[in-house]
């Protein structure tokens, strides 16, 4: 648990599931007419909740639909940073206290924005910290605690598959918190596999709203890197035309934002680099959806004294309002 003199960001960063249930009952009470609440049910029986904030009394005819996800238990800065913006959202501030920017009342007659704070509780709540900042796990630790640790090879990380199963590998003990169990055999990765509850869960709202957008939100570690976060565009070859040209326009304008706060954002959004297995589960996983809706991919620093749970919660929290901007023009 963070230190005493961390209590205070403590409860504003909200990543654990009791967490996020405790908020999502306060902006229900809140604004009963604007949060809309639905969810799937994962094997393990927790809630992955899909939050939905409009003005449900304007017409929907007309309204952009945006999608805002993140599918990885070990990057925890991704879902403060929504529970941010909901904050915004719903109450006028930030979990800081301070008003926010957005034109709140434009931006839900406009729009349906869908939020999906935490796509793999499961993996959230067997994380043994609230935030990865460097401070107790070094990277390799943190990295065997992402995928589990090699059965065969101690201190290194294990495999990284789209969907495995305990009765054909040797699985770590315990089992790596970036994988959602599915049965009582199977594990995926979220956002490598259309059966996790983070694409039943889009699925389900997806069939409901049309959503034309998607902003993917991730954490990672830059090592050797002077980045503290970067924009990234689906895989190359995966758009084309006018949501290649989107795409584009989206990520310089979150690079843009993050750079006027400050921070040290790669200045160009460039393509997923995954090639080999690892591009093959992502273009069996998203291809489709890349060619029906603009989609940008958020990375924020993760595990690093630099990387304080203030910053990831607030870089991501950048990137979703520069993302939201974009749906009034």
């Amino acid at each position: 648990m963070p230190d005493a003199v961390d209590q205070g960001e403590a409860r504003r960063f909200i990543a654990r599931q009791a967490q996020l249930e405790a908020k999502i009952a306060e902006w229900q009470a809140a604004a009963p007419d604007i949060v809309r609440v639905d969810h799937v049910t994962s094997y393990a029986g927790l809630k992955v909740y899909g939050l939905t904030l409009s003005d449900w009394r304007a017409p929907r005819e007309g309204k952009r639909a945006q999608y805002i996800a993140q599918p990885h238990a070990h990057e925890p800065g991704a879902t403060a940073g929504m529970a941010d913006v909901i904050e915004q959202l719903v109450t006028g501030h930030d979990l800081d206290g301070r008003p926010t920017s957005l034109d709140v009342d434009r931006l839900l007659s406009l729009a349906v924005i869908t939020f999906n704070p935490i796509g793999n509780p499961q993996g959230r709540e067997a994380a043994p910290v609230l935030w990865w900042d460097g401070s107790r796990y070094t990277n390799d630790e943190f990295w065997c605690w992402m995928r589990g640790e090699d059965p065969d090879h101690p201190g290194q990380m294990w495999e990284r598959y789209d969907i495995w199963d305990r009765r054909e590998v040797r699985a770590p003990e315990p089992v790596g918190i970036v994988y959602e169990q599915i049965d009582a055999h199977r594990y995926v990765e979220p956002n490598r596999s259309r059966l996790s509850s983070y694409f039943c869960l889009f699925a389900l709202l997806d069939a409901a709203h049309g959503y034309e957008r998607w902003l993917d939100l991730h954490q990672t570690e830059f090592v050797q890197s002077e980045d503290t976060c970067e924009v990234l565009l689906p895989l190359e070859g995966l758009t084309q035309g006018r949501i290649a040209e989107e795409n584009l326009a989206w990520g310089r304008r979150i690079v843009a934002r993050w750079q006027g706060a400050g921070m040290a954002a790669r200045p160009e959004p460039r393509p997923t680099a995954y090639t080999g297995t690892q591009a093959a589960y992502l273009r069996a996983a998203w291809a489709d959806l890349y060619q029906r809706l603009s989609h940008v991919t958020v990375e924020v620093k993760n595990n690093a004294p630099v990387a304080t749970p203030q910053f990831q919660r607030q870089c991501q929290a950048l990137a979703i309002e520069a993302s939201l901007e974009m749906l009034l023009e």
